[in-house]
C-alpha cells in the first residue's frame, strides 16, 4: 500500500531535520553561469521526451536531461509563448521549487531566494490529528483529541508558483500541460513523490475507474495565491501567481471551517486552529470566499476538488429555512460590514454593531473574526464607546494571530489601537462629524 500523505510528509520531517526533502548535492557541470544558470535550447521533439509525449523511443542527441543539471536555479527553456518552467532544486533544504512563469517574474523569486529559504516546514504535534477517510469526501484530516483554538498545526514550503496568466495566456490545454508536467517532473525526487500522490486524492469511487487528476487540476483545486515584490522597472502586468503545497490535499473543504491559514513572507502556508475541535471532527479550510452563494459554492466544489459532487459540509446541507435564514444572515453581514468599512457613514449605531457580532458568530465564520472585530472595534470607538472599543480591539489581535500571523500589519496596527482607545484616531471620530463635541 502507498504511504499517506500524512506519513509522507512525517516521514521527511523525521529525517530532514523539519525539512521536507534531503538536498541532494550535485556538482554543477563546467559552463553553468555564475548565478548556477544553465541555459539549454530544446526543440519541441525535446519539449515531448521531457513531458512523456514522445512518440518515438529513438535515442535524441543533445536531447533534455532527465533532471536539471544544476541543483541551483535553472532556466529550462520549455516554454510556451513568453512562459517557461525554472527550477531551483536545492531551495529550502532540496525541497525545492518549479516555476512557470514570464522571466522577468522568475527573475523577482530569484532575487528572494534567502526569504523562500526561511520557509518553515513542520508539523506542531503529529498527536493531534491523523489522516482519515471522511465520509462523502475522500481522504482528510480529524483531531485526534481535543484541539483548542489557536493551536498551530503546521507550516509548508510551497513547491511551486504558476502565474495565473497562463490559464488564460496560453489557450491550449496540451500546451499548459507539457509546461506543468514539466515542472513537477524536475522536482526533486522525494517531493515530487509527495505531489504525485494528490493526483488521486480525494476522488469519488474506488479502483482504476477513477479518473487521474491534472497538475492544471490539482492547483486550480487548492488556488492559493501570492503576489510577487513589485518591481518599478518590470514592464509586464501583475505578479499573481498560484502557489502550491501537496500536503495540503489531506486538507479538505468546508464552508465553515474551523481552521486558518495564512502565507507568510517566505510563501510558506501555516495552518492554525480557529474554533474549537472535538476528536474525530474533521479540520478543514474554506478554499473559497465563503460568502459566495450556496449554488456558486457547490459548483466550483463539483468542479474544482475532484469529488465529482457538489459541497457537503452542513452549511450547504442545510434544510431550505435554515438555508434561508443563514443567506439572509450573510446577506445582513455583508450590508453593515459595508457601513462599518466607510467611516463617512451616518446610520452606524451601538445596537447595530451589537447585532453585526451575533450574527457572525451564528454564521461560525470562525477563520474572518480579525476583520469582523477591528471594524467593531473602530466604530465603537467612533461612537465613544471605549470599553466596548477595547474589548474588540484586543479580540482583533487575538484573531489577526491566528489568521494572519503574529507580525501581520493589521496585528500590530490593532496592538497599537488596543493599547489606548481614547488616544487613536477615532475615538469619538462619528460623533464629532455629528457635531457633538462633548468629550
Amino acid at each position: 500500500m502507498a504511504p499517506s500523505l500524512l506519513r509522507l510528509l512525517l516521514l521527511t520531517l523525521s529525517t530532514t531535520n523539519l525539512g521536507l526533502v534531503a538536498a541532494t548535492a550535485e556538482k554543477a557541470p563546467e559552463g553553468g553561469s555564475a548565478e548556477g544558470l544553465v541555459y539549454e535550447a530544446i526543440d519541441k521533439q525535446q519539449q515531448d521526451v521531457i513531458t512523456g509525449n514522445a512518440t518515438t523511443t529513438t535515442p535524441q542527441k543533445n536531447k533534455p536531461p532527465k533532471k536539471p543539471p544544476v541543483d541551483g536555479w535553472w532556466e529550462s527553456k520549455i516554454c510556451s509563448g513568453e512562459y517557461c518552467v525554472y527550477t531551483n532544486r536545492k531551495l529550502n533544504k532540496g525541497r525545492g521549487l518549479a516555476l512557470v512563469t514570464r522571466f522577468a517574474e522568475y527573475q523577482k523569486v530569484e532575487r528572494i531566494e534567502e526569504h523562500l529559504n526561511k520557509a518553515d516546514n513542520k508539523i506542531e504535534d503529529p498527536s493531534l490529528f491523523t489522516e482519515t477517510e471522511v465520509v462523502d469526501k475522500g481522504i482528510g484530516i480529524t483531531a485526534a483529541k481535543t484541539v483548542r483554538r489557536g493551536k498551530k498545526l503546521l507550516a509548508v514550503a510551497p513547491v511551486l508558483l504558476v502565474h495565473t496568466d497562463l490559464f488564460k495566456d496560453v489557450k491550449k490545454r496540451v500546451d499548459r500541460k507539457k509546461l506543468l508536467e514539466a515542472a513537477v517532473g524536475y522536482l526533486p525526487d522525494e517531493t515530487r513523490a509527495i505531489f504525485d500522490r494528490q493526483r488521486w486524492q480525494g476522488l469519488a469511487g474506488a479502483g482504476e475507474g477513477r479518473k487521474k487528476r491534472s497538475v492544471e487540476d490539482i492547483i486550480l483545486g487548492a488556488p492559493f495565491e501570492v503576489t510577487l515584490p513589485f518591481d518599478m522597472h518590470a514592464q509586464e502586468g501583475h505578479s499573481r501567481h498560484y502557489v502550491h503545497y501537496p500536503e495540503m490535499a489531506v486538507v479538505g473543504h468546508d464552508c465553515r471551517p474551523n481552521v486558518a491559514y495564512h502565507i507568510d513572507g517566505s510563501f510558506a502556508i501555516k495552518l492554525t486552529v480557529a474554533r474549537r475541535a472535538q476528536v474525530g471532527e474533521e479540520l478543514t479550510i474554506a478554499y473559497i470566499d465563503p460568502f459566495w452563494p450556496r449554488y456558486k459554492r457547490q459548483a466550483w466544489i463539483e468542479k474544482r476538488r475532484g469529488l465529482g459532487k457538489p459541497c457537503s459540509c452542513k452549511v450547504c446541507s442545510l434544510k431550505e429555512a435554515e438555508l434561508k435564514e443563514s443567506d439572509e444572515r450573510v446577506n445582513e453581514i455583508q450590508d453593515i460590514l459595508a457601513l462599518l468599512k466607510n467611516h463617512d457613514s451616518k446610520d452606524i449605531t451601538e445596537e447595530m454593531i451589537d447585532k453585526f457580532l451575533v450574527l457572525v458568530d451564528k454564521e461560525k465564520l470562525s477563520t474572518k473574526m480579525a476583520e469582523f472585530y477591528e471594524y467593531a472595534a473602530l466604530n465603537y470607538n467612533y461612537l465613544g464607546f471605549d470599553v466596548k472599543a477595547k474589548k474588540y480591539a484586543d479580540l482583533a489581535v487575538q484573531a489577526g494571530i491566528i489568521e494572519e500571523g503574529a507580525d501581520a500589519n493589521g496585528v500590530v496596527a490593532n496592538r497599537i489601537f488596543a493599547s489606548d482607545v481614547k488616544g487613536h484616531y477615532s475615538y469619538r471620530f462619528t460623533l464629532k462629524r455629528r457635531g457633538n463635541k462633548k468629550q
